[in-house]
């Protein structure tokens, strides 16, 4: 006889009959509490049959409560009871997942999964809840519990379900519903729905269809950018942009026109934007001071490339919070866009434009501006344009921790900081000295004794980077740097790669040294 939890069979008697008594108490509360307690112990406590005697009526009463909370708790409890609910609590769990109370049907619904029910009946009752409009659990519930005892439903009820609001349920929809394009009724169903069906089922439907399909939907596709559903116009702008005929660009500029919702605005632009469209200059500006379409704008006008476009990004860069309604004001994710922009069009005077931003106040902004100095760094620009950039890229390594990382990628596009990043190594500041680190030349001696040097460094973030480094150095030379115990490395490479992992031995440490030992064996140097 195993121990159950309580002190064995008295203490089991003893949860019994508390929980017993707990069931006649007038609060609703109270006895739905006392009935799953009734599953829980029943279910420890099932080796002892006569303890557990009245467990199964107590639980089966309790799911004729008229109170919905306790005939949820009693769907729960036969759920966890298993054999000690009796050969009718099947019936029971399948009436319970019709129940009025959404709440009762979810977790009956849990209760027939947990007893593995299975025929006709329990089906049945999975089909209804999948049409159940109270509560998207109970439509996952339903879809799950339809799938695992008879595959996938019918297409027709799948892609019903692509209409559905609940992310889990469509998205389980749709995954059931790849495999079966295959077949061709069921493709000529989706297509149909791509073509005539009603709000996400449509624009879902037009989401899973291949390009290879498209061409069968071209007028519907124009049509649908006038659908009363946003999704809908949102993604026929989208698939639409294989197709440049006039028609298309004009169809989709007068959409965008009229557009009213954030995300279909954004589709179009960026349709428009792809193809470079100059009439859809002033549609574009109209949506800079919106937050979500807004970085979209700015890279449609990017794409337009003219001087007037150009001339809106720059504006939008230097807006600032203020009364004047100017577009992309106060939206520092537009703001920032922007900059990223300017800097890869490699224009000298946007150093002028984005070296104030650096102390902006939002951090947004301030990575924005990094960002797009990151950009600009690629281009030849000469030396005093330059330099004002790198001593401000300086002086953000050890006074602007937030935007540290993308500090970091904008000065490893100037070279030229590189002698002063150096007098840096021994930073207090840990995050300092691993961006130090991973800035190193291994082609440069004294940067590779600098990476070795700092390979026991107290902070783990710099004896990675320091690790990383020496793995650069091995893929360029194919072979370990010059140390003064080159045997000593390899040693502790294999103790790092090989040993457990700890405060010094991290996931990403243990990985590095991995691959610098794979790749000295390829060398035959390990």
């Amino acid at each position: 006889m195993g121990v159950v939890r309580g002190g064995g069979a008295d203490g089991a008697a003893h949860q019994i009959a508390y929980f017993l008594r707990e069931l006649a108490a007038t609060e609703p509360g109270r006895r739905a509490s006392a009935v799953k307690g009734l599953g829980r112990v029943g279910r420890w406590a099932a080796a002892y049959e006569d303890v557990v005697a009245d467990v199964r009526e107590a639980v089966l009463r309790a799911a004729q409560d008229p109170a919905a909370v306790v005939r949820a708790g009693a769907a729960d409890a036969l759920g966890r009871l298993g054999p000690v609910g009796g050969e009718g609590a099947a019936a029971v769990v399948v009436a319970l997942m019709g129940d009025p109370d959404g709440g009762v049907r979810r977790r009956a619904s849990l209760a027939a999964e947990r007893l593995a029910l299975e025929g006709p009946d329990v089906v049945g009752a999975f089909r209804r809840l999948m049409s159940d409009d109270s509560d998207w659990h109970l439509r996952l519930n339903g879809l799950l519990g339809v799938t695992r005892r008879e595959g996938a439903p019918d297409p027709t009820v799948l892609i019903r379900l692509l209409g559905d609001t609940g992310t889990h349920v469509w998205g389980q929809a749709r995954t059931a519903l790849y495999p079966l394009l295959r077949q061709g009724p069921v493709r000529e169903q989706v297509l149909h729905t791509a073509r005539q069906g009603r709000g996400l089922s449509r624009a879902r439907a037009l989401d899973m269809l291949p390009s290879k399909d498209l061409d069968r939907l071209r007028g519907s596709l124009v049509e649908g950018l006038r659908d009363e559903c946003p999704a809908v116009r949102g993604m026929a702008a989208s698939k639409l942009s294989g197709d440049r005929s006039s028609r298309t660009v004009d169809a989709i500029l007068s959409a965008l026109a009229a557009e009213t919702d954030a995300e279909a605005a954004r589709r179009m632009l960026h349709t428009l934007g792809w193809w470079g469209e100059e009439r859809a200059l002033p549609l574009a500006v109209r949506w800079l001071d919106h937050p979500h379409p807004g970085s979209t704008a700015v890279w449609a006008l990017a794409r337009i490339d003219t001087p007037e476009a150009w001339e809106w990004i720059r504006t939008v860069v230097v807006s600032g919070p203020g009364p004047e309604p100017v577009p992309g004001r106060g939206h520092p994710g537009v703001r920032d866009a922007a900059a990223t922009a300017l800097g890869e069009r490699g224009d000298a005077r946007t150093t002028e434009l984005l070296l104030p931003l650096l102390h902006d106040p939002d951090e947004r902004i301030r990575r924005g501006a990094v960002r797009g100095l990151m950009e600009l760094g690629r281009h030849r620009l000469r030396r005093r344009r330059r330099r004002p950039v790198v001593e401000a890229l300086l002086g953000l390594l050890t006074t602007d921790e937030a935007i540290l990382p993308h500090t970091r990628d904008a000065l490893s596009n100037y070279p030229e900081a590189l002698p002063a990043v150096r007098q840096l190594i021994d930073h207090p500041s840990d995050e300092v000295r691993a961006v130090v680190v991973s800035l190193l030349d291994v082609d440069e001696d004294g940067d590779v004794r600098l990476l070795l040097g700092h390979l026991h460094d107290p902070s783990e973030s710099v004896r990675y980077q320091a690790l990383y480094g020496i793995s650069r150095y091995v893929d360029t030379y194919g072979e370990l740097p010059d140390a003064a115990d080159r045997a000593g490395l390899l040693g502790e490479l294999k103790a790092l790669a090989h040993g457990p992992y700890s405060s010094v031995t991290s996931f990403n440490i243990r990985l590095t040294a991995g691959r610098i030992l794979d790749k000295l064996k390829v060398e035959g140097k390990a």
